[in-house]
């Protein structure tokens, strides 16, 4: 796909900034920084049940019969749903570091802006589950305690090949930003190749965090993978506020598909 992006790129009809930036061949100058990851589309907010099992945020989680939710560690108050993830449609992409990947994963979390800003959402108030071999999934009973504000708008992920722009420093893998043309059409290339952009949600690839913290938090664990970025914003801003969760895991731990200690971090919005 990246050859076809590449030609796809380079045949737009660019504006004179940007092909004084980056040259009339503006694919070619581009893709070397882009890296393949898997993105995930949000649908509308659903207005009927969503078929079991797909990949989405929001909603009641559909899980097995050994399921049990999930709750603050402080407080045993039920945490919501951000999202849930077939991992088998993920590895169907053949992206890097997928072919381990199986089962269900499913994210919750408080739901607080306010504590989301303090900087609350941490291993004790936000949980990964990892399911590798679920029996039949059914539709999870609402907990008592999950008030209306925890059970967010259910809208489906569509899961697909997607491109992330990076470059390598002294520090490792950074984001990499090109002007808003440029980022909006290999969006739009990328969706016309049969793509998806992976602004909202990612699987895989490097973990980007905008914060020095989170950058030396990510040092203190060795530099894991990406496993999960969700962009908390679009998911629900009145429980995430512009916070982003970035959920990592160790090399080798990624590649048997063991993911029980992946760690959550999240990113308060500015």
């Amino acid at each position: 796909m990246i050859d076809e992006l590449t030609a796809a790129l380079n045949q737009r009809l660019w504006p004179d900034y940007v092909i004084g930036e980056l040259g009339e061949r503006v694919g070619d100058a581009v893709t070397p920084f882009l890296h393949p990851v898997v993105g995930a589309a949000m649908a509308e907010p659903s207005e009927g049940p969503l078929p079991v099992g797909v990949s989405k945020v929001g909603g009641l989680p559909h899980v097995d019969e050994a399921f049990v939710w999930p709750v603050e560690d402080d407080t045993d108050e039920p945490l919501a749903l951000v999202c849930q993830i077939n991992l088998d449609d993920v590895r169907k992409t053949g992206v890097a570091g997928s072919a381990g990947l199986a089962g269900m994963m499913y994210l919750f979390a408080i739901y607080d802006s306010d504590r989301a800003y303090g900087y609350e959402i941490d291993a004790a108030t936000a949980k990964l589950l990892h399911v590798p071999r679920p029996g039949l999934l059914t539709v999870a009973q609402r907990p008592d305690g999950l008030a209306d504000d925890g059970l967010f708008a259910e809208r489906k992920l569509r899961l697909g090949p997607s491109f992330v722009a990076q470059e390598r420093d002294e520090n490792g893998p950074s984001s990499k930003r090109f002007d808003y043309e440029v980022e909006r059409a290999i969006d739009e290339e990328l969706s016309l190749l049969g793509g998806v952009p992976c602004g909202v949600v990612q699987l895989l690839g490097s973990p980007h965090p905008f914060r020095e913290e989170t950058r030396e938090q990510l040092d203190d664990l060795g530099s894991p993978q990406l496993l999960l970025y969700v962009n908390g914003y679009s998911v629900q801003r009145y429980a995430f506020g512009e916070g982003d969760f970035l959920v990592v895991v160790d090399e080798a731990e990624l590649a048997a598909g063991k993911l029980d200690n992946a760690e959550i971090l999240f990113e308060p919005g500015t």
